[in-house]
Formats: C-alpha cells, sequence, structure tokens
C-alpha cells in the first residue's frame, strides 16, 4: 500500500511502516513531518486508528508532538507500529483524565529525599538540588529502550534468576 502525498515545499521520503501482524505499508512524507501526521496516513493504509497505534523507531516510541527530523529518521527508514487494544487505550484515557483531575503531588520517594536534603541544605538550595534530581532522573528515563525496560521487568519478576546468572557467572 503505497501512498504518494509530497509536500511541494519539501523534499519527500520514502518509509516503511511495519505492523507486528505482519501488514506493512510504504509512505511518502518530508522529514520535517509531525509524527501525529504520520500516524494519520498509516491510520488510512493500514485501518488502525490513530489511537491505537503507537509508532517505534530503533525501539524508541515516537511522540505526536515531535518531528521525524527530531528522531534522525531519514530516507528508506523502518518504522514498527504496535497496535493497542481498544481496552487499553479507554484504560489509559481513564487514568489520564484522573490524573488531570487531581493535584500534583510528589511520590513519597521524592519527600523522602526532600527531607533528607533539607536537613543537609538551606531550604532554596534543597530545592534547587531536589529539581535538578528529578530533571536527572526524568532524562535518564525517557533515554531507555523498550529493550532496557523488558530487561528491568525480567529482573524485577525474575530475582531468582537473575541471582542464579550472576552467580554462574561469578565461578
Amino acid at each position: 500500500c503505497v501512498l504518494a502525498w509530497v509536500d511541494a515545499a519539501a523534499a519527500a521520503m520514502q518509509l516503511t511502516v511495519k505492523a507486528l501482524q505482519g501488514r506493512e505499508c510504504s509512505l511518502q512524507v518530508s522529514e520535517d513531518e509531525l509524527v501525529s501526521t504520520l500516524k494519520h496516513l498509516v491510520s488510512e493504509k493500514l485501518n488502525v486508528p490513530v489511537r491505537q497505534q503507537r509508532l517505534l523507531f530503533k525501539g524508541k516510541a515516537l511522540a505526536d508532538g515531535k518531528r521525524l527530523s527530531d528522531y534522525s529518521i531519514g530516507p528508506n527508514s523502518k518504522l514498527n507500529l504496535v497496535v493497542k487494544p481498544l481496552e487499553k487505550v479507554l484504560l489509559e484515557e481513564s487514568a489520564t483524565q484522573k490524573l488531570a483531575e487531581a493535584p500534583p503531588l510528589r511520590p513519597p520517594a521524592w519527600q523522602l529525599i526532600a527531607k533528607v536534603l533539607a536537613r543537609h541544605f538551606s531550604a532554596a538550595d534543597a530545592n534547587r538540588v531536589l529539581d535538578q534530581l528529578q530533571r536527572d532522573y526524568e532524562k535518564s528515563l525517557s533515554r531507555l529502550t523498550l529493550d532496557d525496560i523488558e530487561r528491568l521487568a525480567n529482573r524485577f519478576l525474575n530475582p531468582e534468576v537473575t541471582e542464579v546468572k550472576e552467580k554462574g557467572f561469578s565461578k
């Protein structure tokens, strides 16, 4: 399923979008195209609603408000499409709405860190250090790939297997 969608002002490039079920399509887009626009094109070609789509490039999820060039996606790149079940999408939307209505609270771990910092720094310095810690944490978290998350999940869900493997390597 090839879509010839060419913006006269921008050079077009061909991308392949492949769903896990094996279906795929080729699209002609500009490297400055928004990910959200690409999702609409994929929706037309593969008949997958935009809100059920998750596009990945090299294992990293693409944000709707960013451009393809923000991810260094060039000509002949291959993107993966994960189709989220409708039930999961509806649950996520419901949870997002509840979060938007609730006042923002710091999780207990950040509250504990704030208390420790308050013992060692002035209030202003403690807040600056805490803010920087949270920014660094968010930055590190955003760099995790799906493979990293899968490895972490396996360690947490199967600690005995991980311990056996680690002991086996140390001998």
